[in-house]
């Protein structure tokens, strides 16, 4: 009882001496879906259903309070495009773009019916209208009338009628279903499964669809109450600017994907956009903002490029200044009337002296440019091979302060890389090269013409690029623009006892590659999700996929990570996701003030894994109980440790303060931390 009792004083103080600490569970997934431009909405006694960009709220109009819904809290999928409510089962009907099924029972209880969508028989399936009839919800699908059954949470029956059906209507004991060549009625009473028990009754349904087919905003929404989120769901290119996500949210691969101009900001747990308004400032339309970077000298001061219009500047989130054309060195891939709308430029950087480094694509001259950090003038660079790149779309300076730029499409696709050996003004000392075949450690030629999607250096200073054909390292960057250079495929033994090996996610298109606090490799891919690797690429620890995470999508599209918390932040094509990692930057050396472990107190209630922050490189870290037995060992993942409560055998430890005792890897420094645990 003593030790129990100054557990719980040691935790009242903790409680009022420590600072909050906000920091996400180990594991954690958060998801992020814009639910803005509110498009369907459904009363349902006091609450309003909202479906805004493909997300579901509720507002209620007594509390005025705002409840958002997502995949795993608790729905089933992602990206709404129907809802209905019947108000005598109390049951919201969720439809998915992709013909998933939801029913949301007493705003508590889901219930899921993916038979539908799992239908391989039927090859038309998507989902158009939602009709309500006492007990059951009859949908008008491409293909016919599928009908659930609200009382049961069931699909009853399904009217394969091998038509389009835009709506339905039930009266009178009949089905009504409109069809492109006009309306057809069948009786309840018949075997509605059998086709010929359908009767066309008219030939023209505007009529009819202009009584029943659905209004999508059945009632106004009230302004202001918009839960606070991203403007859309569009996240082709991320990175950190200190703790502020920054967002380009346009897009440009073999295409532009004529995205409406879209940079977003994230920080503090508070959405922000910046300016539209570019017709106003610009004259153009404006689309496809395909990054976007800040000043390191100036946080109110951003950069954007797009597929098209060339280069914008912010501040404090307003337009302050349009580079194209008319004022700057920058040049359009396409000469003559409509060259405005071809000014391409995917890929900007800032140097470590905070000059702009900009790369265009299928420019004829001055591919890259440079805008200066102190006299605000630009310097140009012609490299005839670039203008051949049809679509340079990422850019980077490295820790040796090269500059790297990637270009994907298959046909014109590569790595460039500039070393300016740090004189602008002076080219005479100048190195460049455009690398587009590919040979490995093996001398065999990797494929022809790769495409290159993203590049990421690593805390070894070796560059990863992501491409058509899976991940490529360049373990010795410095020997690129020799005429022997070669890349690393990674090889990971089969493990069959046949000794051979496979070529790490060989075939895999790689869209995105980030770079944790342990050195490991979180790898997005085009169609098979997210992968974490290890530093040296020979161990999957994690491949996440919608089907055994709360990912979105596993079209993955960009990757982010937070610079002090781990963070993971995961874009896809239908959303941002994001997971707490179990890794941070490690610590150049212990500092009390940084060091620490949360939850702390650890309560009865609380299951998940405890953390300890502010580790350095491969820490030590031993778990010792109040009476100093030994309980829990192991080594920090870059700046983290984490632990589960448990001893050595797996049993929960009991009520007491426990002590973190952390050396470095060579044992010259150290550090002590508790932890209260409350059963």
């Amino acid at each position: 009882m003593k030790l129990f009792t100054a557990a719980l004083a040691l935790a009242a103080l903790l409680a009022t001496s420590q600072p909050t600490w906000g920091q996400k569970a180990v594991g954690e997934w958060t998801i992020h879906l814009s639910y803005h431009n509110p498009t369907r909405c459904e009363p349902a006694g006091n609450l309003l259903y909202v479906v805004g960009n493909g997300g579901l709220y509720s507002y209620d109009k007594e509390d005025n309070s705002i409840r958002t819904y997502c995949k795993g809290d608790p729905l089933n999928d992602t990206d709404i495009s129907l809802i209905g409510y019947n108000s005598d089962y109390r049951t919201l009907i969720i439809i998915y773009s992709n013909d998933n099924i939801d029913l949301l029972v007493n705003d508590e209880d889901v219930y899921h019916l993916p038979d539908y969508m799992n239908k391989t028989e039927i090859v038309e399936k998507q989902i158009n209208h939602i009709c309500l009839y006492r007990q059951y919800a009859y949908l008008s699908t491409a293909s016919g009338v599928l009908v659930l059954n609200l009382a049961n949470h069931e699909i009853s029956n399904f009217y394969q009628l091998n038509m389009n059906i835009a709506a339905c209507h039930v009266e009178q004991n009949t089905v009504y279903a409109a069809a492109p060549d006009g309306l057809y009625a069948g009786l309840l009473t018949s075997n509605l499964l059998d086709v010929n028990n359908w009767n066309k009754v008219a030939d023209d349904t505007s009529e009819f669809l202009a009584q029943y087919h659905d209004v999508p905003m059945k009632e106004a929404v009230p302004e202001g109450i918009t839960p606070d989120s991203p403007l859309r769901n569009y996240f082709f290119n991320m990175n950190f600017a200190g703790e502020k996500l920054l967002v380009a949210g346009g897009g440009h691969t073999d295409n532009r994907f004529f995205r409406p101009g879209t940079i977003m900001a994230y920080e503090d747990n508070t959405w922000s956009s910046f300016d539209e308004d570019m017709p106003t400032h610009t004259g153009l339309s404006y689309w496809d903002i395909t990054c976007v970077v800040q000043d390191p000298s100036d946080p109110t001061r951003h950069f954007a490029g797009s597929a098209g219009e060339g280069i914008y500047e912010f501040r404090d989130g307003h337009y302050a200044n349009w580079y194209s054309e008319h004022n700057s060195p920058l040049v359009s891939a396409v000469p003559g009337e409509a060259s405005h709308n071809y000014v391409r430029v995917n890929g900007l950087a800032f140097d470590v002296e905070g000059n702009l480094w900009t790369v265009s694509c299928e420019a004829e001259s001055h591919q890259v440019n440079v805008l200066g950090a102190d006299s605000g003038t630009w310097r140009s660079f012609d490299f005839s091979e670039l203008s051949q790149a049809s679509n340079i779309n990422h850019a980077m300076i490295d820790s040796r302060g090269w500059l790297w730029a990637t270009s994907c499409r298959s046909e014109s696709g590569g790595l460039f890389c500039l070393d300016y050996n740090g004189t602008i003004d002076n080219t005479n000392d100048d190195r460049h090269r455009f690398l587009t075949e590919f040979i490995n450690q093996s001398g065999s030629s990797v494929d022809n013409r790769v495409g290159v999607y993203c590049i990421a250096e690593d805390l070894d200073g070796a560059i990863w690029i992501g491409t058509s054909t899976g991940p490529l390292i360049l373990n010795n960057p410095q020997n690129f623009f020799d005429d022997d250079f070669t890349v690393q495929q990674i090889l990971v033994p089969r493990n069959d006892g046949t000794n051979l090996a496979d070529y790490l996610l060989s075939g895999e298109v790689v869209n995105a590659i980030a770079v944790d606090g342990a050195n490991r490799k979180w790898l997005g891919t085009e169609g098979s999700g997210l992968y974490l690797i290890s530093a040296d690429g020979q161990e999957t620890i994690h491949h996440f996929t919608t089907e055994n995470s709360l990912l979105l999508s596993n079209a993955i599209e960009s990757l982010a990570i937070h610079p002090v918390t781990g963070e993971v932040f995961i874009g896809t094509s239908y959303g941002l996701v994001s997971y707490q990692s179990d890794a941070t930057p490690a610590a150049s050396s212990f500092e009390e003030s940084n060091v620490r472990a949360y939850p702390n107190p650890v309560r009865p209630d609380y299951s998940g894994v405890i953390t300890v922050t502010g580790m350095m490189q491969d820490s030590d870290v031993k778990i010792v109980n109040p009476a100093g037995q030994l309980v829990y060992q192991g080594t920090s993942v870059g700046g983290q440790f984490v632990w589960d409560g448990r001893d050595g055998r797996g049993r929960r430890v009991s009520s007491g303060v426990y002590m973190v005792l952390a050396a470095n890897a060579d044992g010259s420094e150290g550090i002590v931390t508790k932890i209260v645990i409350i059963r």
